[in-house]
């Protein structure tokens, strides 16, 4: 790959502080129309009925994370030393030449009865003689009327199982359950970024409603008033937000995923699609016939390690990621303070969790020079980036615990 084509990519790949300001206006005033209407929006704005817990939570539960790349089950307890991962098991949702049960040929019942063998896994030698609550991290728009269960309304990041759009998840994965005759009883389900709300709010007991902020880079959360003043947390997918410029790498991604057209920002930030990116990319930097095959964590090792152009091209890569990141979480925030009627954002703990923030490089710096370009330096000061590791499981486990209740 040649030096001047890496550079033409960096440039490619740059987003001005204008066009970060104008899919700001655009997120916010898209969030007003999701709250009055989903059908008027690109983003699914979602109540998700799980009130924040005390810290004072106590049981055992199993947690089910399932993610657009692997699942995991976790034996989770609840004590008065803090929360405690008694035991966990993972499991691709691919394996080249072995499986796939995110494909239109797998059938539901294959997809489901895959979860719930991770949980048989997990309980393995640790007994169920009563029925163990189970918290669901379903990292997929849904819409929910109560905590319990919820409609999947369209799959994102590549799966295409059929017979699932439409139903109640959690009653499907009750049916898998009661096939393997495990004694478990799915009592709370919920998406990635919620699981980070609760974790952190576990982990922080007292921390004031509408202070704690979550984000997986693909939702945000927002807790904002209903015409009751009860606080509710509202489901942001903010990975379906439809408004945002894409350049020809972004369009060719697009029109080649299993849902052209759906999921457009996701596409644009999370690991999943960064890898994909770069495939493509050094594809024609290298004029290679077949197109190589990246993840999320080669991007990770290119922006180090890599040759000079390698460098270039992830870092550039990385960069676009947290400021489209940014660019969602300055909107919901500047949103809230708007319903609340401050002038400025106050300061508050923001809980982050996911592979992207966590590994790769220059991410949080970057997010907050976005953040500060986007408000102000001043509010941007009072945020307070917060890593809550594996919280899809935690918080997963939080919410069936609650959800016993």
């Amino acid at each position: 790959m040649k030096k001047i084509f890496a550079e033409h990519i960096q440039e490619m790949f740059d987003v001005p502080d204008e066009t970060l300001r104008a899919g700001m206006r655009d997120f916010m005033n898209d969030m007003e129309r999701g709250l009055v209407d989903s059908k008027i929006s690109t983003l699914y704005m979602e109540p998700c009925y799980v009130a924040l817990p005390t810290g004072k939570e106590r049981g055992r539960a199993v947690a089910l994370d399932f993610g657009g790349t692997n699942a995991r089950a976790s034996l989770v307890e609840l004590t008065d030393d803090g929360l405690l991962m008694r035991k966990q098991v993972a499991k691709p949702l691919r394996k080249a030449g072995a499986y796939d049960v995110t494909t239109s040929t797998t059938t539901r019942d294959e997809l489901f009865d895959f979860l719930a063998a991770l949980v048989v896994d997990v309980l393995d030698g640790n007994g169920t003689e009563q029925t163990l609550p189970l918290g669901h991290t379903f990292s997929y728009g849904t819409h929910q009327e109560d905590l319990h269960d919820a409609r999947l309304i369209v799959w994102s990041k590549e799966i295409a199982v059929p017979g699932v759009e439409g139903e109640l998840v959690n009653a499907l994965l009750a049916d898998a359950l009661r096939r393997k005759h495990v004694n478990v009883q799915p009592t709370a389900i919920l998406n990635d970024t919620v699981a980070v709300l609760l974790a952190a709010a576990f982990a922080h007991p007292g921390t004031a409603i509408g202070t704690i902020y979550a984000t997986g880079f693909n939702s945000c959360y927002l807790e904002t008033f209903g015409g009751n003043r009860l606080p509710m947390v509202y489901n942001i997918e903010s990975g379906s937000f439809g408004h945002f410029p894409q350049n020809d790498y972004d369009k060719a991604l697009d029109a080649a995923s299993a849902k052209p057209g759906a999921q457009r920002l996701e596409k644009m930030i999370s690991g999943r699609y960064l890898g994909e990116l770069m495939s493509r990319i050094v594809r024609d930097g290298d004029a290679f016939e077949a197109l190589p095959t990246f993840t999320g964590e080669d991007v990770s090792r290119f922006a180090t390690e890599g040759t000079e152009t390698e460098s270039i091209v992830a870092n550039a890569l990385i960069r676009r990621s947290a400021k489209l990141a940014a660019m969602t979480l300055a909107a919901v925030l500047r949103h809230r303070a708007n319903v609340d009627g401050q002038e400025r954002v106050p300061a508050q703990p923001l809980a982050i969790d996911g592979s992207v923030f966590e590994h790769m490089p220059g991410v949080a710096a970057e997010m907050r020079k976005t953040l500060s370009m986007l408000l102000s330096s001043e509010e941007a000061a009072g945020l307070t980036f917060t890593l809550e590791k594996d919280a899809s499981g935690t918080g997963a486990a939080i919410a069936a615990v609650l959800g016993t209740d």
